[in-house]
């Protein structure tokens, strides 16, 4: 009996260990309000493991040094059933900047879960939390200025009113840190640096908010 009591366990430590490399991560560490991101869940494991059906996650933000559960960005009117990561799969999700602070997101991940029944303790052999890197996200300070929207800056720039064909590029471009040394500029986009060089600007993405 000593022996079963300490390998069960140690087994689900180490499981818990192994899922671990499961963690989610976003595809940035900082974020301004409002911004959208990505975060990309992928089952490192050799069995399939399980994800919520309905919504992957809950967002968590560092209160006074603790963890505090914010809810998901839609409550689901049903849960749906628990949905199978084969092994190497791979799971993406939108993400979106709430208030400025830092935050994580929370995964329940399951193992010998029916395919045909909710994520939950009854349904599954096995379920661990799992948590995201953190990520940190900031007052949106860069606004978008000049007599053509065409600057980037931290507080609204005027600008003379000479049209340029070039400056129809940055109707759907993102103005936000992604200048030199996290200053205000365009983000710098394949689509951004195509449009600038179809319509004559040859130097390529403004990544600063000068107008030209």
């Amino acid at each position: 009996m000593g022996i079963r009591s300490w390998t069960i366990p140690l087994g689900a430590v180490l499981l818990a260990a192994a899922v671990s490399a499961c963690a989610p991560e976003t595809d940035r560490a900082r974020y301004e309000v409002g911004e959208s991101g990505v975060v990309t869940f992928r089952n490192a494991m050799r069995k399939t493991v399980y994800v919520g059906g309905c919504g992957h996650f809950d967002y968590e933000q560092r209160i006074d040094g603790a963890w505090v559960s914010q809810g998901p960005d839609a409550v689901c009117v049903w849960e749906g059933f628990a949905e199978p990561v084969a092994p190497g799969g791979v799971v993406t999700d939108p993400i979106h900047a709430r208030a400025p602070g830092t935050w994580r997101l929370r995964y329940p991940v399951g193992f010998g879960c029916s395919e045909s029944s909710p994520l939950g303790d009854g349904h599954c052999s096995r379920i661990f939390e799992i948590t995201s890197n953190e990520f940190e996200v900031v007052g949106a300070t860069c606004v978008v200025g000049g007599c053509s929207g065409q600057l980037c800056a931290d507080e609204p720039l005027a600008s003379t009113c000479e049209w340029r064909p070039h400056y129809a590029c940055y109707r759907d471009a993102h103005c936000g840190r992604f200048g030199p040394a996290g200053s205000c500029g365009w983000e710098q986009t394949a689509e951004l640096a195509a449009c600038l060089d179809r319509l004559g600007d040859g130097d390529g993405v403004d990544p600063i908010a000068t107008p030209r």
